[in-house]
């Protein structure tokens, strides 16, 4: 999820320039939800937000719209509005990710 934000979303949105971002908010990936088997952490989703935050100068919305358990949805979101909150975007890793291949 991080290497197909920081290589391929975040470079093809920076080039957009948007003025404003709007996400759908679903946490069906998230560990402990019973459809999507991804292990995502509320501290992923989090960092996920706080790069996406480096976008229109901050502006983002979060529709929340998915996730089958709702102790582990509510936890991925609070996760995400506290990275909101904070205010303080993430950097992008630098590098390809390990396992990944680049086609030429």
């Amino acid at each position: 999820y991080m290497a197909a934000l920081d290589l391929i979303v975040l470079p093809v949105a920076e080039a957009f320039a948007p003025d404003l971002v709007i996400a759908a908010a679903g946490f069906d990936a998230a560990a402990g939800d019973p459809l999507g088997g991804m292990e995502l952490t509320p501290g992923g989703y989090a960092a996920m937000t706080r790069r996406l935050m480096s976008l229109a100068g901050g502006k983002l919305v979060l529709a929340l719209e998915g996730g089958y358990n709702t102790e582990v949805t509510s936890k991925c979101f609070a996760a995400c509005v506290a990275a909101m909150l904070d205010n303080q975007p993430q950097p992008r890793a630098s590098g390809v990710p390990r396992g990944l291949r680049l086609r030429k």
